[in-house]
């Protein structure tokens, strides 16, 4: 059987040396993983069939949602099986090579950014917090508690009945305009109390209620790199941001942690 060498990241060699890498089977549920050494560095893969794994057939079978959904779960979850042992930086999903050789020269190619990314991941944990919002709840609290709405119905008072019915209407549209400022400028401001805890933090973009399957609007949506000694610290604070802020409809939702996918910085 002809074999391609599909890749879930790179580890260093020090750590490996220290816990050998486990029995476990790859993508295929048949050839176990193993590691290809270069220098410092161990490459995490497993042999796979060509006829199953060729470019061509990755096309079709990419657009198979049962296919995908089984083998992304199996990539994600060896990530967090490596990641509780080793310091890595996971590769994103199908990440295959022709053979040894055409790995090893990329191994070689990125030695030195593999290794400088791989020192500055080292003891450190990455996190992701989303926030959620109740509309109803926050648009409630505008409308009875919020300044520009009350200038504007103190505003529409003064106009003529015809005028003042007209205004009324376009009242609701300014209600939402407040929310989105309002939920902006709560989001960005838990962002600033978490993100001095991190050693880097990225904002990412909002999913739609389609993918999250909440009834709640996301309106955040964050990443944490954080080094192991500030994550005690880090979850305690957010915590008593979610006790301080959840009857007032807003919703933090922290998970981690994750393996690197958004700080590795390798290109």
């Amino acid at each position: 059987m002809e074999t391609l060498i599909y890749l879930y990241g790179f580890i260093r060699a020090n750590e490996m040396g220290n816990h050998p890498l486990p029995s476990l089977k790859g993508i295929d549920n048949e050839h176990a993983i193993y590691p290809i050494s270069i220098g410092d560095v161990e490459a995490v893969v497993c042999d796979v069939d060509k006829k199953e794994y060729n470019e061509k057939v990755l096309e079709e079978k990419i657009e198979q949602v049962d296919w995908v959904r089984e083998k992304a779960f199996h990539h994600h979850e060896m990530m967090m099986q490596l990641h509780e042992t080793y310091t890595i930086i996971p590769m994103k999903f199908c990440t295959i090579y022709k053979n040894t050789a055409s790995l090893m020269d990329k191994i070689d190619e990125l030695k030195e950014q593999l290794a400088v990314s791989l020192d500055y991941l080292a003891d450190k944990e990455e996190w992701n917090l989303k926030i959620y919002c109740d509309n109803g709840i926050l648009r409630e609290s505008i409308s009875k508690h919020n300044l520009t709405i009350d200038e504007k119905r103190k505003e529409i008072a003064s106009l003529s009945p015809g005028r003042q019915y007209l205004e009324k209407k376009k009242l609701d549209q300014v209600i939402d305009q407040e929310a989105d400022k309002e939920k902006e400028s709560f989001s960005s401001g838990i962002h600033d109390e978490l993100k001095q805890f991190s050693v880097n933090n990225e904002v990412k973009k909002n999913w739609n209620k389609d993918v999250t399957g909440r009834t709640e609007e996301m309106c955040w949506n964050s990443v944490y790199l954080l080094p192991l000694t500030d994550v005690e610290a880090f979850l305690s604070k957010l915590k008593k941001l979610e006790e301080e802020w959840k009857a007032s409809g807003w919703s933090l939702e922290l998970t981690g942690p994750w393996p690197s996918y958004h700080f590795a910085n390798l290109n």
